[in-house]
C-alpha cells in the first residue's frame, strides 16, 4: 500500500481505534481509543506536535494495548477537532483533561511529542494530582519564557489540490527534517487532508499560532520542577532541540534512568526510529505503573 513497508507497520495501522468526540469550550475535540470502554487497565494519553494529528500515533499506540486502554488526542485547530478563534496553552491543557475525563482514564500517563509536551506538561502543571506520570518527546525546556513574536495571520483564502496524490505532495515537516520512511510520511501526510466539494484541503488551521494567546505561565524549567508525579523525557540524538545546554538542562530535571537518548533520530523521534522508540516509551511507561502491575509485553 505505502511500498516496502514492514509488516509490524501494517499489522499496527490495521489495529483500528474507535473515535471519540466531546465538546471542550464550546469546540468538538476528537480522540482515538485503543481498547473498550469495559478496560480497567491503567490509561495512556498520546499528544501529538505542532502541525500533526492523532494519528501521527497509529503505528505506535498499538504496541501498548497488550497493558494499557489507550487515547490519542486531536488538539483544537488539528486533526478532526474544531477550529477556533483563539487558543491558549491553557485552552489546549483543558481539552487533554476532558478528553481523560471523558473516557474514564483514571491519573493516566501523560506522553506529549513536542509541542505536544509543552501542552502535556502545562496540564500535569495546572492538574497537580490527576495524572500518574508525564513523558516528555524532544520537548524543550527552557529556563526562560519565549519571547518569539507572534506570526502573521495567512491569507484568509484555502488552498484545495485536485487529488489526494496532489495533496499528500504538499506535505512538510515542522521543523523541516530528513527521514527515510516514506511509508510512515505517506500514511500520515493522507490523514494530514479532508476531502471537500472544493478539492482536498488540509485540516490544520493553519492560523493556529498567529492565534494564540500568551502564556501566563511559569517557565518551562519552573514547571517541571515543580510537577511532582514521576516523569521522563526521550529526545534524539540528532535533534535541533537538544545541544549540550539542552541536555544539561535534562539532566538537572530528571534521574538518569529517565532520560532517554535515541540514535541516529532527528526532532520527529518516532519517525526516524519507530521500533527503538517504541521500546523505550514501553520500558518507561511500564517503569511508572505500581508494583503490582503486568510485566511489559515487549
Amino acid at each position: 500500500m505505502y511500498g516496502n513497508v514492514p509488516s509490524w507497520f501494517d499489522q499496527y495501522i490495521s489495529d483500528t481505534a474507535s473515535n471519540h468526540f466531546v465538546r471542550v469550550h464550546d469546540c468538538k475535540i476528537h480522540y482515538q481509543v485503543w481498547g473498550s470502554d469495559h478496560d480497567k487497565k491503567p490509561g495512556l494519553m498520546l499528544v501529538h506536535g505542532n502541525g500533526a494529528h492523532a494519528h501521527w500515533w497509529d503505528f505506535i499506540a498499538p504496541a501498548f494495548t497488550p497493558d494499557f486502554r489507550v487515547i490519542a488526542i486531536d488538539l483544537s485547530g488539528s486533526g478532526d477537532s474544531g477550529h477556533r478563534e483563539s487558543y491558549s496553552a491553557e485552552i489546549f491543557s483543558d481539552e487533554i483533561f476532558e478528553v481523560c475525563n471523558d473516557a474514564g482514564l483514571i491519573a493516566p500517563t501523560l506522553v506529549g511529542h513536542s509541542f505536544g509536551g509543552t501542552i502535556a506538561r502545562t496540564c500535569a502543571y495546572l492538574h497537580p494530582n490527576d495524572f500518574g506520570a508525564l513523558i516528555l518527546i524532544d520537548s524543550a525546556i527552557p529556563k526562560r519564557q519565549s519571547k518569539r513574536p507572534i506570526p502573521r495571520m495567512p491569507r484568509s483564502e484555502t488552498r484545495h489540490y485536485n487529488t489526494l496524490t496532489e495533496a499528500k505532495r504538499r506535505f512538510r515537516l515542522r521543523p523541516p527534517q530528513p527521514c527515510e520512511h516514506q511509508y510512515i510520511i505517506d500514511y500520515i501526510a493522507k490523514h494530514s487532508v479532508k476531502k471537500t466539494n472544493e478539492g482536498y484541503r488540509f485540516k490544520l488551521d493553519q492560523a493556529l499560532f498567529a492565534k494564540m494567546k500568551p502564556m501566563n505561565l511559569p517557565d518551562a524549567f519552573s514547571m517541571i520542577q515543580s510537577i511532582s508525579c514521576p516523569k521522563a523525557t526521550i529526545y534524539g540524538e540528532l535533534s535541533r532541540f537538544f545541544g549540550n545546554d539542552a541536555v544539561q538542562n535534562l539532566e538537572q530535571l530528571f534521574a538518569a534512568r529517565d532520560i532517554i537518548r535515541i540514535a541516529h533520530a532527528h526532532h520527529h523521534v518516532f519517525l526516524d526510529q519507530p521500533e527503538v522508540f517504541t521500546q523505550a516509551l514501553l520500558l518507561l511507561t511500564h517503569s511508572f505503573l505500581p508494583t503490582d502491575s503486568p510485566t511489559p509485553s515487549l
